[in-house]
């Protein structure tokens, strides 16, 4: 774990030495993990991930019919008048 201290006086030669050894780089404050840095690449993997598990919960939600799905511009101005009158 890096601290503020290694920053400054590494740079950002502590955080890739930090991602070299460990994958990823955690920056503590005030003694407490605050911030995790990762290499463009592991962070892609992650947000990729994330969106496949998005379109497969939302492909579930369409097979049980717990979406409505809008198929006409009148069916979404519908939809939006219903939303607003629910707030």
């Amino acid at each position: 774990m890096l601290n503020v201290i290694d920053i400054r006086n590494k740079g950002i030669k502590a955080i890739n030495e930090e991602i070299k050894n460990k994958g990823i780089a955690t920056l503590s404050y005030r003694g407490k993990p605050k911030y995790v840095i990762l290499d463009i690449e592991e962070y892609e993997k992650i947000r990729e991930a994330e969106l496949i598990l998005a379109y497969q919960k939302a492909k579930e939600e369409i097979k049980n019919q717990q979406v409505e799905i809008v198929k006409s511009e009148n069916d979404l101005k519908n939809h939006i008048n219903e939303l607003k009158n629910d707030v």
